[in-house]
């Protein structure tokens, strides 16, 4: 199987976002040295370019792909890091939804937690959990009909067990999260998107036949 690459809205024009800036922040400081004295005009100007040449550059600082499979599995590809999902260690694929709505996430029903959080990255975990704190909240608090249990299913978790292995610290903290998201979504981990709805869909079903593919290759 040749590995296929998915490539993210957030990483493209970078470059042409950071030189554009660039240039107008140039034009900028030479105009300024035949003005007599600082306009509003030049600070707003200037304080654009600083803003699009810093979006320009986070622009570069993504992974060209987000998203990636092989022969071994589904990585995902982020600056603060990579994690890995082998093909026997997921069901499958798919969009979660809230309200009959579909979240901007692709959606991973995990079945071996342990393969995949002893190659999790801690920094990466961190970064997660902070970037998806909103739809954690959400999850707990469908979770919560009457809405008193929120605070104690939003306290992080000190400590986590599967059946041949314990995590403690911020490996515990998100298996607990993947636990709380798959009761109320069927998923455990999530990728964000900026696919359109069409075009997620899709890549789920192209995910989940190379997994069948492979896993059934290696069976036979």
């Amino acid at each position: 199987m040749s590995p296929v690459n998915v490539q993210g809205a957030a990483s493209r024009g970078g470059a042409a976002v950071l030189l554009c800036s660039a240039a107008v922040a140039i034009i900028l400081l030479i105009s300024l040295s035949w003005a007599e004295q600082l306009q509003l005009w030049h600070a707003l100007g200037l304080v654009g370019a600083g803003l699009g040449m810093f979006s320009g550059w986070a622009k570069l600082a993504e992974p060209q792909f987000f998203l990636q499979y092989d022969e071994q599995g589904v990585r995902y590809q982020h600056r603060h890091g990579c994690w890995m999902l082998t093909w026997g260690s997921f069901l499958y694929s798919g969009v979660p939804q809230y309200n009959g709505q579909p979240l901007g996430y692709i959606g991973f029903k995990v079945t071996d937690y342990d393969s995949f959080l002893q190659q999790l990255p801690l920094r990466l975990a961190v970064r997660i959990m902070t970037e998806q704190r909103a739809l954690h909240i959400e999850a707990v608090r469908q979770g919560c009909v009457s809405g008193q249990c929120a605070s104690e299913l939003l306290t992080e978790s000190g400590s986590f067990a599967t059946a041949t292995q314990r995590y403690n610290g911020i490996k515990a903290a998100f298996a607990s999260r993947m636990k709380q998201l798959a009761a109320q979504t069927g998923f455990d981990v999530f990728v964000p998107v900026s696919l359109t709805p069409g075009e997620t869909q899709q890549l789920c079903l192209q995910i989940n036949q190379a997994r069948l593919q492979l896993i059934q290759n290696t069976v036979t």
